[in-house]
């Protein structure tokens, strides 16, 4: 067997593996468990309701009354295809397994087209670590596709696979976020073109243009698909203010945050790479500092140290490090006293996240650990003295130990843990994909509905209550309650008559609320934070909605997970004695006229 064929055993197996992750979901079904916060809850209804009113207009009727549709913008703009088959778990299914395999097989090319052909199995661990991390399947390529960008960027810079890598420049901008990683990449784009611009005897000049036209091209389709949500930063055309100029921001103290940052990550990025980074660098730091003081030891009889690939990819490791650095210090800024200073005067930007661009990071922090390896085992092949081949052998041996210990981790933390814990026991406490949607009930209360009054779901309006909103969206109710980072600040201000009177009962609630207003729900402050209440002995005693402001927002029912004691008190009544429920259900649920 060539040597180039034994190279794509390692390719193989990934991808195999990488495959293989999925059959528990296949096997489950909608019994599988995907992670419900800025997924299910919010991103899936995005892509839902965008996908079923893709030519409708600048309005999404079902959400909020009727919203306009930079309300819920999809993360992948093109994997809103994916849902007009309405076929909604089998497209974040696809999108789950599109995202794993477009990052491990990012991930080796990159680490070996980076270290000079790198090390095989190098490459595959790191792909394999970074395919697994808990990324969301909803936000497309936005961390899985980084990888396969940035070796496309090194391969347009060769002039190597010109049509494949502007093909997948245009492809992960469609397929990917501008407001949570496409700012930085294109921040970091611009930086290495100045660069390149400026130093002396490099890239050629027609090399130079062929990175412009990447970058070019990557910032069109950004600015082609947020074209509606550009105008309304830019106060173009209709004046929409969104409830986010309402945002009350706190401050982090800065060094705690860049701490976190460093060693964990940001919101929906972390990396796991707090042990493996630090070893990484120590042993690196061991074994050079073992060259520095007996060189010697590492030169084969009448030959010279490969230094020069060596200190390549040293290169490699350092810019990595580096930029995530820089990217931890500015989100810490960012979130700081100082960053919060400027924000405030910013209006709706002052909301802006700069801190997504930690988003990057997880993928600059597995190459740095692949280019430590990769020094490691090149430090090994040469050393020809007992001490130094040992210390340079118990170094990767450690290394290796420690991968593991992430990969466990990195495992754990993940769906694939949860779905083979739902595998072996199917009563897992962990809520589905079914139970979260309150499939199989749902249908129930529609049939219901229409049965009883002869109205189709657009005639009439519905608000849940213990239920997230999320679950009567799926299933085609018009709500006028939801959850979105940018919608109408009158409509925040309408809606919080009705939740007023709970919002009293609650300090946490009014602020949760008040202060920042995303969920727009209704809350109650006899189980402050709970979204989804199980069917159990649980009941609400004294709830307290402003009917009067529901009936004037067009409220017609509300659909409860629980039985409200006090309902005729306050103007609802219950429609049916016996709630509407499967036998293994989580939800019961309750539906109330207001009268």
């Amino acid at each position: 067997m060539t040597k180039k064929k034994f190279h794509w055993i390692g390719f193989g197996m990934g991808i195999m593996a990488v495959t293989c992750s999925i059959i528990p979901n296949f096997i489950l079904g909608e019994d599988s468990i995907f992670t419900a916060h800025d997924q299910l809850d919010g991103e899936m209804i995005a892509y839902i309701l965008q996908a079923g009113n893709l030519f409708g207009g600048e309005w999404l009727p079902e959400f909020m009354g009727g919203m306009w549709k930079t309300a819920l913008t999809p993360p992948a703009p093109a994997c809103v295809l994916l849902f007009l088959s309405g076929n909604y778990f089998a497209a974040l299914l696809i999108m789950q397994l599109m995202g794993r395999l477009a990052g491990f097989a990012g991930m080796y090319l990159l680490v070996r087209k980076s270290m000079g052909t790198g090390n095989r199995w190098t490459a595959t661990a790191a792909g394999l670590l970074y395919a697994f991390l808990p990324f969301l399947p909803v936000y497309g390529l936005s961390q899985y596709g980084i990888p396969l960008l940035f070796w496309c960027v090194l391969e347009i810079r060769e002039k190597k696979h010109l049509l494949l890598c502007y093909g997948y420049v245009a492809f992960f901008a469609l397929n990917s976020s501008l407001v949570l990683a496409g700012f930085g990449l294109l921040g970091m784009g611009g930086l290495y073109l100045v660069w390149e611009l400026r130093r002396r005897g490099g890239l050629e000049t027609e090399g130079k243009l062929r990175l412009l036209g990447a970058w070019l091209l990557l910032l069109g389709v950004y600015l082609v698909e947020n074209v509606r949500l550009l105008a309304q930063i830019l106060g173009i055309g209709s004046e929409r203010v969104s409830h986010k100029t309402e945002y009350v921001l706190r401050a982090e103290a800065f060094g705690k945050a860049f701490l976190r940052n460093l060693l964990q990550g940001g919101q929906h990025s972390e990396g796991y790479q707090e042990l493996l980074i630090p070893t990484v660098v120590t042993l690196v730091s061991v074994c050079l500092l073992l060259f520095l003081t007996i060189g010697k030891a590492y030169s084969a009889p009448g030959e010279a140290v490969r230094w020069e690939q060596i200190a390549g990819k040293l290169r490699w490791m350092g810019v990595c490090l580096g930029w995530n650095i820089f990217f931890a210090l500015l989100a810490a800024f960012w979130t700081g006293a100082a960053g919060v200073a400027i924000r405030g005067s910013l209006g709706m930007l002052g909301a802006f996240q700069l801190d997504r661009v930690l988003w990057i990071s997880p993928c600059l922090w597995y190459l740095a650990a692949a280019a430590g390896a990769e020094i490691l085992l090149d430090l090994w092949k040469e050393s020809r003295v007992g001490v130094s081949k040992a210390v340079s052998g118990i170094c990767l041996l450690l290394l290796g130990a420690i991968t593991g210990v992430t990969g466990v981790k990195i495992l754990l933390a993940g769906d694939v843990k949860s779905n083979l814990q739902k595998l072996r026991n199917p009563q897992y406490a962990l809520l589905s994909y079914s139970d979260y949607y309150a499939l199989g009930v749902m249908e129930q209360v529609r049939d219901f509905l229409t049965e009883q009054t002869g109205k189709s779901q657009e005639e009439y309006r519905v608000v849940s209550l213990g239920i997230d909103p999320a679950a009567a969206l799926y299933h085609g109710f018009y709500c006028l309650d939801g959850y979105s980072n940018n919608y109408s600040l009158t409509y925040k201000h309408r809606f919080r008559r009705i939740i007023a009177p709970e919002l009293e009962k609650s300090e946490y609630l009014q602020t949760y609320f008040d202060d920042w207003g995303n969920r727009c729900y209704l809350f109650s402050a006899e189980c402050p934070g709970y979204y989804t209440i199980e069917k159990d002995g649980f009941y609400f005693q004294s709830y307290q909605p402003d009917t009067k402001a529901l009936r004037e927002m067009g409220c017609d029912y509300l659909l409860s997970a629980a039985y409200i004691q006090n309902a005729s008190e306050e103007g609802l009544r219950l429609m049916n004695e016996v709630p509407f429920e499967t036998e293994n259900s989580y939800y019961r649920i309750y539906v109330y006229e207001i009268d």
